[in-house]
């Protein structure tokens, strides 16, 4: 008899990971594995346990591709593995992803492709909140600097065209007209 495993993790800090485990319940898993967003992507205890829990026949059941991988190859390494051992996939949310379904090589690439481009944003946004715990602000570094900005406003004040002041800061148009750009003030409620 075919036995259903689930797996999910949070992807995010924000991710509601009880909604995931309803979900795969709902689909018929008879337990379900879990990672909390600090584990490593590389290192989960959850998958670890699930994978090493499936035997032949069974199916291993996920909301979404993003929740079992990190990167595309090693989705694509993860489900070669478990069909060697005779275990099927199903994704919720990927039905041309699932193991034992006809397979429209087409529709299989674009769903690679969009999972690719899903890992991609959660590693990014991922970063980001990392950088911003640490007190960094993400992006490209400004090349307007404190000094800078004080000299742009002061050949400004002088009726300096924007191209001559960035001809001698050294830098674009473009960052100059940004530092110097008002700060739009918060509209009154009562005027």
């Amino acid at each position: 008899m075919t036995r259903l495993v689930g797996y999910t993790r949070a992807i995010a800090t924000d991710t509601n990971l009880a909604a995931d485990v309803t979900a795969l319940t709902d689909a018929g898993a008879e337990r379900v594995f879990t990672d909390d967003a600090a584990a490593d992507p590389r290192k989960r205890p959850g998958l670890a346990e699930c994978l090493a829990v499936l035997g032949a026949g069974d199916v291993l059941l996920v909301p979404s591709a993003s929740h079992l991988s990190h990167a595309v190859t090693h989705f694509t390494a993860t489900i070669t593995s478990l069909a060697e051992r005779g275990v099927g996939f199903r994704s919720l949310s990927e039905p041309a992803l699932c193991t034992g379904n006809p397979v429209d090589p087409a529709e299989v690439m674009a769903t690679l492709e969009a999972l690719r481009r899903r890992l991609v944003s959660v590693r990014t946004r991922a970063g980001m909140e990392s950088a911003a715990a640490s007190g960094k602000r993400p992006g490209r570094p400004t090349v307007m600097t404190p000094e800078r900005i004080a000299m742009a406003i002061e050949l400004r004040n002088l009726n300096r065209p924007i191209a001559h002041i960035a001809r001698v800061l050294g830098v674009s148009a473009n960052s100059v007209q940004r530092a110097l750009a008002p700060v739009p003030r918060p509209r009154d409620p009562a005027g």
